[in-house]
């Protein structure tokens, strides 16, 4: 006896949940690949909980979450390593809400006066863009430290930077910290000068004044593109406002 449902169409979940996006960097790191800075996304499913399992058991596991974004997106031809950070972040986050209306449900508790409810939040619109770029983004980003009022050219972070640094060995890891290197190897030029090497960045980050390394990071971090996941929530009970990291 042939099954009975109530679907109104057989055709696979892959194609008749994805949704179309528009990544935040706009693609700019391969405009052929991404018109209009326009992706399309697939919903997580178990096919993929199972792929992700498998390759979790291969070497270099930690790259698992990133090489998802090609099973659950179509890059269109575009290079994994190219891509801005915060568009995969972004990717994956659209991805795995699919499987739940992108409406994710979470706990959260007043650190005031422990009082925890549950909240929900539509993913990706409820979120905060950070650093969206515009249709004519070169690229790059300038910025002038405050003190030394140098002007600071870099680009956003991209999966093949945070693959460079994870395949570093120790000695190298030593000389230049993780932490360091993501916030330096972004740098394309310092005054005009184009960066030649690690050596010559590292020295002159180390040479700036703690408000400029500081205000160099911090402002990194305002233009990347990215989707905030800190959300603001304010108690209920007691009125206090706190913020909420979104995993």
């Amino acid at each position: 006896m042939a099954i009975n449902t109530n679907l109104k169409s057989l055709t696979p979940r892959r194609e008749n949940f994805k949704r179309e996006i528009t990544l935040i960097s706009g693609g700019f790191y391969d405009r052929k690949a991404f018109p209009g800075g326009k992706i399309t996304v697939y919903p997580w499913d178990s096919r993929i909980d199972n792929w992700f399992q498998e390759r979790l058991r291969l070497p270099n596991k930690e790259y698992a979450l990133w090489e998802a974004v090609e099973k659950i997106a179509d890059l269109n031809g575009c290079q994994l390593r190219n891509m801005a950070m915060g568009d995969v972040w972004t990717i994956l986050m659209v991805s795995k809400s699919i499987r739940t209306d992108c409406v994710v449900e979470y706990y959260v508790k007043c650190p005031r006066c422990e009082r925890g409810e549950k909240a929900t939040i539509r993913v990706p619109d409820d979120l905060q863009v950070v650093g969206k770029k515009a249709p004519d983004y070169t690229g790059v980003d300038d910025i002038t430290l405050p003190d030394c009022k140098d002007v600071v050219t870099f680009r956003p972070m991209s999966v093949g930077d945070n693959m460079w640094i994870m395949e570093r060995d120790a000695e190298k890891r030593q000389k230049l910290p993780d932490l360091i290197a993501g916030i330096l190897i972004p740098i394309k030029a310092v005054g005009g000068g184009t960066v030649d090497n690690t050596d010559e960045i590292l020295s002159w980050y180390d040479a700036l004044s703690p408000k400029d390394a500081e205000f160099l990071k911090t402002e990194q971090g305002k233009l990347h593109p990215q989707l905030d996941t800190a959300v603001q929530h304010k108690c209920d009970s007691c009125n206090e406002k706190f913020t909420y990291d979104l995993e």
